[in-house]
């Protein structure tokens, strides 16, 4: 457990004797409530409540009973942690508090700036929002609300005396004092948590040095992965609240525990979809499980050769015409090319570099619906690690209702996608790592679906691991014949005879699928999907 910190011993003693600033020292020993803003030394300034405005975008659903926590903290506590807001005044961190703070008569609340550029400031919000929670990465916000009610919060309360508002008491963050790192993070180093941690990384290196929250012997309240980033940093001093028995005891519960859910709706649920596409460091050198699955079970993928003795076996399974639905980079579909197959590809989140391309995924689709509205006979379709980037469950139907439209009788349909059982969810719910990669990521369960975790919040992605029984209730949904397994930490499926389907609930897939959202604009091929369909199937789904 030590060694984070022991790692950092040398570069904190080099950077404490250079620092001109090593002795302990108050940032802001008078806070005045006068002027048009007060800041202090530690970045954070008190401004007038009318300078910020809440992102219409923040994904969190306030409920009256947690707002009346928010309420209880404040009270009692005052602004131990400030809001985070950008340059022009959009919040990121901090709405329920502002907003509960204007209606309890406050004029000013403290707030930390960080210049973020319009596109990041979604994901940046979603950071936010665990990024002053001591806790690890199972914690999903119901978790916390269950572990805040049991606290009893009030009873904590009860002890202690109301802080007058605009008071400097209100803004203990405001006064906040300078403390060695080091020696904290020694006496520390047994409530290390790494999800925290990887957060505090992140928020590092976006500038954001929230203070920490401590008793007067140094024992962290709140800001462990704070305190364990500054280290690793090789920061001297960080800026510390501290607070007395009584307050520490309430505020341990209040900053840890006290969270809104997430609620994915409207422009944040169109936010994850375009979120989905597949990352560059995903590239492939190999076929996928799902285009192996055909002749082999089980086998590692990187042992598969695309031989004429395997290709043998592959036509006589899969045929010469194929469909790679939501082919990513497109890796596959060029290897099985190279070898003579007919492949169409479709993908509407095509990126380069991590960039999404609206004008690409257009284009895919525009080829895609050519070969559909000419009655292509696919011999073959390969959904391939597809339906777990696919962020809400009524997408995933959509998806299917479309796949299950394109087959013949005797069309074969191969799919996989990871599971429960996988290393990756054991690493993203229990085995994380404080790494760089997971500082980045910062990727956490959410409480929206089971077997959903949302990270990468430069770029936020949903992710779905499946468990088997609900991974063949998809199916079997929509094929009369599924054969489902496991094979390498992924669900598979072999899939043939698709059920017949209402023209109405194929009508509204199109219309989803083919308009799509992107950060500038929409796909808006949904006419031309359901024109290219009905001559396909012979159907007039534009009537329905």
């Amino acid at each position: 457990m030590l060694q984070p910190f022991e790692q950092s011993e040398v570069r904190m003693k080099t950077a404490m004797s250079n620092s001109a600033h090593s002795a302990r020292k108050s940032l802001s020993p008078s806070v005045s409530l006068t002027g048009s803003a007060t800041a202090g030394a530690n970045g954070i300034e008190l401004l007038p409540v009318s300078a910020l405005r809440p992102a219409l975008y923040n994904p969190r659903e306030s409920d009256t009973e947690r707002l009346e926590l928010v309420k209880l903290s404040l009270r009692k506590l005052g602004f131990l942690l400030p809001l985070v807001a950008t340059t022009d005044g959009e919040i990121l961190s901090g709405h329920q508090r502002h907003s509960v703070a204007v209606d309890m008569g406050a004029t000013r609340v403290p707030v930390m700036r960080v210049d973020v550029p319009e596109q990041r400031r979604r994901g940046v919000n979603i950071l936010f929002n665990r990024a002053t929670n001591d806790i690890g990465i199972q914690s999903t916000e119901q978790d916390m609300h269950a572990a805040l009610c049991a606290a009893d919060v009030r009873k904590l309360a009860d002890k202690l005396p109301d802080i007058p508002v605009d008071s400097p008491e209100f803004f203990p963050c405001m006064t906040a004092e300078m403390r060695d790192v080091l020696p904290l993070a020694r006496k520390n180093v047994g409530r290390f948590v790494i999800h925290a941690a990887n957060v505090g990384r992140m928020l590092a290196r976006m500038g954001v040095n929230l203070p920490i929250v401590a008793t007067p012997d140094g024992t962290v309240i709140n800001g462990v992965g704070r305190l364990e980033a500054a280290a690793r940093k090789g920061r001297p001093e960080i800026s510390v609240v501290t607070l007395d028995s009584d307050r520490a005891e309430l505020a341990r519960a209040m900053l840890n525990l006290l969270s809104m859910d997430f609620r994915f709706t409207g422009g944040n649920a169109d936010f994850l979809r375009y979120g989905a596409y597949r990352r560059e460091w995903l590239r492939r050198t190999y076929l996928g499980t799902a285009f192996i699955l055909p002749v082999y079970r089980h086998k590692r993928l990187s042992d598969v050769k695309l031989d004429a003795a395997f290709m043998k076996k592959w036509r006589a399974a899969c045929g010469d015409c194929v469909l790679d639905f939501g082919c990513g980079h497109g890796d596959e579909a060029r290897m099985l090319r190279k070898k003579g197959i007919q492949v169409t590809a479709f993908e509407p989140y095509p990126a380069e570099h991590n960039v999404v391309s609206r004008e690409q995924g257009r284009a895919s689709a525009m080829v895609f619906l050519s070969a559909v509205r000419a009655g292509t006979e696919f011999s073959a379709i390969f959904v391939s690690s597809v339906l777990n980037s696919v962020p809400f469950p009524e997408d995933r139907e959509h998806i299917l209702r479309i796949v299950a439209a394109l087959c013949g009788p005797q069309t074969l349909v191969c799919a996989a996608a990871r599971a429960t059982k996988s290393s990756s969810w054991h690493w993203m719910t229990h085995g994380e790592s404080l790494s760089e990669r997971g500082s980045r990521a910062c990727n956490f369960p959410v409480g929206m679906e089971k077997g959903v975790v949302l990270g990468d919040l430069a770029s936020p992605k949903m992710q779905k691991y499946f468990e088997a029984e609900e991974w063949r209730d998809l199916w079997v949904r929509h094929f009369g014949e599924v054969e489902t397994g496991h094979s390498d930490g992924m669900v598979t499926a072999i899939c043939r005879k698709p059920l017949a389907m209402h023209p109405r609930d194929l009508a509204e897939s199109l219309r989803f699928e083919f308009n799509l959202p992107y950060f500038d604009g929409r796909m808006e091929l949904a006419r031309l999907a359901i024109e290219a369909f009905s001559v396909r199937l012979k159907l007039p789904l534009e009537d329905v």
